[in-house]
């Protein structure tokens, strides 16, 4: 305890004489009197909980205070806001007529928050802070202790409690309060994150979106643990005339904005107000203030602007109807684009162990991650590309390789010991480091299996497309030696039997109007915009009536592509037929193409 407050002495001691502030604390004879002066001077109610607590504070203030400082903490997802960010959120709030007579800090931290409130909020009665850190409960009672002496003292009552948020239950007497204003900026971790670094301090385990099946157990379930902040003071509070104003990432924002109709909060006049994260906090997030009010109507559309300047919006996201979307206004214009395509979109293979299972092809010698030399049967090792080699209109030559165990889902890989006993050898000699992969997908499974295998995967033709990069760009993947290509699972894809096919069909997704859908359903500052979901929402059969062979063929010459075979007018209006608007009865992938030539095939080398 006398560290944590040694440290928040320490970085005010410029402030103030260390000397005044001992003869101040050493005139409070009992605890009582301490709490009830230092309550009447800073606000702070029992700025001593016990009586420790009291004599340790005496005990530091008549000590040399060392240089500790306040470090961040990663545990804790730590992105401590800087004063002037802090007043910059407050006083936007308050040029938009916000004059809250309660605020709550959630995660007070520093309590930067709750230093600019008191200076911007003049009818505020009460602050409620949680914060599960003692050192900065200290920094905070140091900082609002050395305003108090230097004649800034207030009328506000202002209540700290040492708790985890996750837990947390605020009195009726606050959550039922009107005029209320939620404000801070809660943690920008990840919950995958805190687990990598075996942090105590998360919520406890639930299937946060209600998710089915396989999304539960991968990347889905994974969330920010602001998210689950921001939707726990929902569930608190939205049913009470109030504000709530919160840094976080804007694809935090984005999700909480998707959430509304499953939660059917009671909120409104929603806003993302956008600032700097770079030259605020040092760190590469698209971030925002996420602003809506409380208690009144339910909106589901969120209006864009810029921190500082709120009234101008630059663009509308959220709900149309049944569909959420990232521009509203671009939207409407390919609106009948939006359906269930009839092309089933499939995710890329799944290792979890490239220092193993991908092969280094560039130099004389198959090498691993590891740089050890890999003999393993032909038949298992296939070219792999990744989102970084989708860049072109036809995937140029890619530089991996990857063993692929299985053929499907759940077949038994310990018939490699037969079937491919170079392989097997391999595998066991390397069994260490695939058996510490931690998805618990590869749970109860046969060891050494992948997901994202199956038919598909083994199409002699794919498209595909990079789930990482904003830019959009669909990629035609033809065949090497004869032999499919994969992809990694940061990929997406679809596979054909025929050249022809998968030319026609990367053309149409590389059209000006399916790329202007998707740029307005598509959240570009998402960790991975581009998904199934999205790909699945675009009607082929509608995208393609438009579309003129000419128009096809004046793409190939912009882009200056020479197609692989003869291809007529005629082969486009059959490929156009098979995509009728009317005819939706049958998946793609369960049918074939009637076009001539479709058998016609070529071997990239």
């Amino acid at each position: 305890m006398a560290h944590r407050i040694a440290e928040a002495i320490s970085d005010h001691i410029v402030e103030l004489s260390q000397t005044r502030l001992a003869e101040m604390v050493s005139s409070f004879k009992t605890l009582k009197r301490a709490n009830e002066e230092l309550e009447y001077i800073t606000g702070v109610h029992l700025f001593f909980s016990n009586l420790h607590e009291f004599q340790e504070f005496r005990q530091v203030v008549t000590l040399p205070a060392p240089k500790t400082g306040v470090n961040k903490n990663r545990e804790w997802g730590d992105f401590q806001t800087p004063p002037n960010l802090a007043k910059q959120v407050c006083l936007s709030l308050a040029d938009c007529g916000i004059s809250p007579t309660v605020a709550v800090e959630p995660t007070y931290g520093l309590g930067n928050f709750i230093l600019a409130a008191l200076d911007t909020f003049p009818m505020l009665n009460l602050i409620y802070g949680v914060e599960i850190q003692d050192k900065y409960e200290w920094h905070l009672k140091i900082a609002l202790l050395i305003k108090a002496l230097r004649g800034q003292r207030g009328s506000t009552r202002i209540e700290l409690h040492r708790d985890n948020i996750f837990e947390h239950e605020f009195p009726a007497q606050v959550a039922q309060s009107e005029n209320i204003l939620i404000v801070g900026n809660p943690p920008w971790v990840t919950s995958a994150e805190l687990g990598v670094l075996e942090s105590q301090n998360l919520p406890a385990k639930q299937n946060l979106k209600s998710l089915n099946g396989m999304d539960a157990l991968t990347g889905k379930s994974n969330f920010d643990i602001s998210e689950y902040i921001l939707l726990r003071l929902l569930d608190q509070f939205a049913t009470h005339p109030g504000t709530l104003a919160m840094l976080c990432k804007r694809a935090t924002a984005k999700n909480i904005v998707e959430i509304l109709p499953q939660k059917r909060y009671t909120v409104s006049n929603i806003k993302t107000l956008e600032f700097d994260a770079a030259k605020e906090f040092g760190v590469a997030v698209e971030a925002c203030v996420l602003v809506m009010d409380l208690g009144v109507k339910a909106e589901r559309i969120c209006q864009v602007a810029q921190l500082g300047n709120s009234r101008a919006i630059t663009k509308v996201f959220g709900w149309v109807d049944e569909k959420f979307v990232s521009n509203v206004s671009d939207y409407q214009s390919n609106a009948d684009l939006d359906g269930k395509s009839i092309l089933v979109w499939r995710q890329g293979l799944k290792h979890d162990c490239a220092r193993i299972m991908e092969i280094d092809v560039s130099g004389e010698n198959l090498l691993n991650g590891n740089g050890d030399v890999v003999d393993v049967e032909q038949d298992y090792l296939y070219y792999l590309y990744k989102s970084s080699d989708l860049r072109e209109f036809e995937a140029s030559h890619p530089r991996k390789q990857v063993i692929v165990t299985q053929n499907r889902l759940g077949e038994d890989t310990a018939l490699l010991k037969t079937k491919a006993p170079k392989l097997w050898k391999y595998l066991l000699k390397n069994g260490k480091y695939l058996d510490a992969r931690k998805s618990s997908i590869y749970h109860n499974k046969s060891r050494f299996s992948i997901f994202g295998v199956g038919d598909y995967s083994f199409k002699p033709y794919k498209v595909a497309i990079s789930g990482l990069y904003k830019e959009l760009n669909f990629s035609l993947v033809c065949p090497i030696d004869n032999r499919p290509v994969m992809l990694d699972d940061t990929c997406y894809l679809l596979g054909f039997e025929t050249y022809l096919e998968a030319l026609f069909v990367a053309s149409l997704f590389n059209s000006a109007r399916i790329k202007r859908f998707l740029a307005s359903i598509v959240f570009t500052d998402a960790k991975r915009p581009y998904t199934k979901e999205i790909l699945m929402r675009v009607d082929v059969g509608r995208a393609i009536v438009g579309l003129s062979f000419q128009s096809i063929t004046n793409y190939w010459k912009h882009i200056g592509y020479t197609p692989r075979i003869s291809v007529t007018p005629a082969d486009w209006a059959n490929f156009k037929a098979r995509f009728s608007v009317h005819e939706k009865s049958e998946n793609i992938e369960q049918t074939q193409f009637a076009i001539p030539n479709l058998q016609s095939t070529i071997s990239l080398h």
